[in-house]
């Protein structure tokens, strides 16, 4: 067979005892008096509005893991305010990423992400009771300087969602051009937006006028929809400032909605190389004139921006998958970001609509009928410590560059870049199975243990570890490199059943051609390409822990042995994994485990029929993931290039079947 990538598994018998606690080294990067809000959108299983929460306030942190907050609340569907708890809990890893105890949600967290002293987050892993689902935002920034009129001056961009109490016609999204005058007064706005039953007119708000008390900016707007006959956003919002006055966030003071802003620049604003931290919400208000569903989602995650691409690797809540969070990716342009930052571009799947402000911030607005926001911040650059130290921002799945946010899971190849004294300039490799647990004076431990590893590295070349299948028994893995004597920071993420990362080749901008071969064994290329209807295989990893299952064809049942050469041709197998091919699920996966190459996943699965002749995106999908980060080439049915590309880019996850389980043995 033709070897695509040679990995190895991880080391046997390793027993994990106390389980690894959360890094809390970060806690001082919220300290003080913040301003906050939050909205929470309850919805049952088929995605139906039931019940809108907003609250809003000041969150004290004392920068050593508590919080006080002070606020007020608004409840619909039901009389009076809630009874919130007057103080809380968080914790933050030196990285930014970390989790408060939920304020709407007793006993469940917000995980959210600080960058530059903003923090932004969803709870959005979490269900809620009786098959309800809870969708939410929150977002705070520190209250000081103490904000007043003349701090809310120039250009503005705004982007804003109404739930609209889950009722067709209700839920909106607009979008603001705001030009404030640092004297009270907006001289001249324009203002666009998009409700579940179309566009709403292109309007403006003359004159209006704002001011601020006690730090918190309050400013009129009235949005007329013209499918109903009261305002949209009424009256008076409350509006919250950054320090350096280049973001904006807030909502209505009686209603349930969020809005985002960023500071607009004159020049032309595109992202950086570089990772951003981002959060969301979805909302498919096509499904309002069908059965009256709101079908949102609300996420976290990050984004890597490259020269000619970014992807994204989001967390979020899906009812179609057994009501547990789902970390998908999303790949579009880069350039989609490069236009006039008061006006913004489309992505490829016509959905969204960017804008990229001052200090780098980035809003997004929702095109009917796909509405919502999205702000994303640049993630806040790590200051290196200690004789031996690991960039928490540099720890990618070695398939799909997913940073370490998305999580890990057992059997998966990570890789380590932007290290201190974690390598050596030889770049040894391991040369054959069992791989090593130290090359040169380094190992890699996780949760205490060490890892075995694949090669290590300096500079561009990372190190590259094996995550051991026991790692699955704890929520959190902590990871840290040790050279000779001297103990590196440790960073700490969260264990996910799987992570898949298909292996590429001939990467653009991130994204490359998977990993495939024919059944002759040839690599699956442009000049090669699969054909619909036709068995392939492909390699990847993060396809998680492993089960045994009896295999006429190759003796008894072997369970792999860690550090050693797989039992090969399907005697380990996972199950729940689906490939979608431009949006089409295969209809036949008659393998999915361990590849012949030791600690190497491979998946045997058909072309789908329907699959488009050119480069189709290529997704894996597992119980809680959906990885869509790779190209395969097809020589399939032409179809024009919109249809293919919805197919595409849609960001919609396929609901897995539990019926079809891939397991078996390779047909090769």
């Amino acid at each position: 067979m033709n070897r695509i990538f040679f990995l190895a598994l991880a080391s046997a018998g390793l027993a994990f005892g106390t389980a690894p606690a959360w890094d809390t080294s970060g806690d001082g990067l919220l300290s003080g008096t913040y301003n906050f809000r939050q909205v929470m959108y309850i919805s049952d299983g088929s995605g139906n509005i039931n019940q809108e929460i907003a609250y809003f306030g000041t969150i004290g942190f004392d920068g050593i893991g508590g919080y006080a907050l002070s606020g007020s609340n608004t409840l619909n569907n039901s009389s009076g305010t809630l009874g919130i708890p007057a103080n809380g809990t968080y914790s933050v890893a030196k990285s930014g990423y970390g989790f408060l105890s939920d304020p709407l949600a007793i006993g469940q967290s917000v995980y959210f992400l600080v960058s530059n002293g903003i923090l932004i987050g969803s709870a959005t892993e979490n269900p809620g009771s009786n098959g309800s689902f809870n969708n939410d935002l929150f977002i705070a920034a520190p209250a000081t300087p103490a904000f007043n009129t003349a701090s809310f001056n120039g250009a503005y961009t705004l982007a804003g969602y109404e739930p609209g109490n889950g009722t067709p016609g209700g839920a909106g999204d607009w979008l603001f051009q705001l030009n404030p005058n640092g004297a009270g007064l907006v001289p001249t706005s324009t203002v666009s937006g998009y409700t579940a039953l179309g566009p709403s007119p292109v309007d403006g708000v003359n004159n209006a006028s704002y001011s601020f008390i006690n730090g918190v900016g309050s400013f009129g707007i009235g949005i007329l929809l013209p499918f109903q006959t009261t305002f949209y956003y009424p009256g008076q919002v409350n509006l919250y400032m950054s320090p350096d006055t280049n973001f904006v966030f807030g909502g209505s003071p009686n209603g349930y909605d969020m809005f985002v802003g960023v500071r607009s620049t004159a020049a032309r604003t595109p992202l950086t190389n570089s990772l951003y931290y981002e959060i969301g919400l979805d909302d498919d208000a096509s499904q309002f004139s069908s059965d009256q569903t709101a079908n949102i989602d609300t996420y976290y995650g990050v984004f890597n921006a490259f020269s000619g691409a970014a992807i994204g690797h989001e967390r979020l809540l899906y009812a179609g998958s057994s009501a547990e969070g789902v970390t998908y990716t999303t790949t579009y342009q880069a350039g989609s970001y490069n236009g006039p930052a008061n006006v913004g571009q489309l992505d490829p799947s016509a959905t969204v609509q960017y804008t990229v402000g001052a200090g780098g911030i980035r809003v997004g607005f929702g095109i009917g009928p796909w509405l919502g926001i999205e702000v994303a911040l640049p993630a806040a650059a790590q200051t290196p410590f200690g004789s031996v130290y690991i960039d928490p921002t540099g720890i990618v799945n070695t398939g799909s560059s997913a940073p370490f946010t998305a999580g890990i899971s057992p059997g998966e190849f990570i890789s380590l870049y932007n290290g201190v004294n974690t390598g050596s300039s030889s770049t040894p490799c391991a040369t054959g199975a069992p791989f090593p647990t130290t090359i040169g004076n380094i190992q890699v431990l996780v949760n205490g243990v060490a890892a075995p590893i694949y090669c290590v590295g300096s500079g561009n070349t990372p190190i590259t570890f094996i995550v051991p299948y026991e790692v699955k028994s704890n929520p959190v893995a902590t990871i840290q490199v040790m050279n000779g004597a001297a103990l590196s920071n440790i960073v700490t993420t969260y264990v996910n059943k799987t992570t898949p990362g298909v292996l590429t080749f001939n990467p653009v901008g991130g994204i490359g051609f998977a990993a495939a071969e024919h059944a002759d064994y040839s690599l699956i290329t442009p000049s090669n390409p699969a054909k619909p209807g036709e068995t392939i295989a492909l390699y990847l990893t993060g396809l998680g822990s492993l089960f045994c299952v009896q295999s006429t064809q190759n003796g008894p049942c072997v369970p792999p042995v860690d550090g050693g050469p797989t039992n090969p041709l399907g005697d380990t197998t996972v199950a729940n994994i689906e490939v979608d091919v431009a949006g089409f699920g295969s209809t036949s996966i008659p393998y999915a485990g361990l590849s012949p190459d030791p600690g190497l996943y491979q998946v045997n699965f058909q072309v789908p029929t329907s699959a488009p002749n050119g480069n189709d995106v290529l997704a894996i999908v597992g119980p809680d993931s959906y990885s869509s980060e790779s190209l395969l080439p097809v020589a399939g049915q032409t179809q024009s290039p919109a249809t293919a590309a919805t197919a595409a880019t849609r960001r919609v996850l396929p609901r897995l079947n539990p019926s079809a389980t891939a397991k078996g043995t390779n047909p090769q």
